[in-house]
């Protein structure tokens, strides 16, 4: 007998934070990057969104954990790879953007280069949120009605930092 491979219509965690960081982004040029095409002969995204604010591009990946700490599992080595080498070009800014959801919400965006290091030197095999809240740049996220809205100037403010 045939299962059946029913999927729930509740959207997951992943979704529903893109969709809250998608809605921050006012008055900024934002492409999103869809998932529906990945595994359709070995395609891979880099990133989720590819952002344009003068002068630079930025390609930010999300991800969200309900843990302390962010599983390498739950992200590929190709975007560790592809976001590491994007971030060696000039005018360009790329990384990840974390949410610990059960964490007060808490969020940061990480660059590149430092998760490309701790990925490749560390001895855990995840990004603990101490660690990413050193490295990181924190995203202030208000809760509005159901929904959170990020504030994410502080990664067009902190460009210089990251050079």
């Amino acid at each position: 007998m045939k299962q059946s491979n029913k999927t729930s219509n509740k959207p997951s965690y992943g979704k529903i934070f893109e969709k809250e960081f998608f809605n921050s982004l006012d008055n900024i040029f934002v492409q999103r990057i869809k998932d529906d095409t990945l595994r359709f002969k070995n395609v891979k995204n880099a990133c989720d969104f590819i952002i344009f604010r003068q002068p630079y591009l930025y390609l930010f990946e999300l991800k969200t954990t309900k843990l302390r700490s962010l599983p390498f599992s739950n992200i590929s080595q190709f975007q560790i790879d592809s976001l590491y080498h994007y971030s060696k070009q000039e005018g360009i800014v790329a990384g990840f953007v974390i949410n610990f959801r059960s964490h007060n919400y808490q969020t940061y965006f990480l660059p590149a280069d430092k998760a490309y290091a701790y990925y490749y030197q560390a001895e855990r095999k995840s990004f603990p949120l101490e660690w990413v809240q050193e490295k990181g740049i924190a995203l202030p996220a208000t809760l509005i009605r159901t929904r959170y809205r990020f504030d994410i100037s502080p990664i067009f403010s902190h460009k210089s930092s990251m050079s």
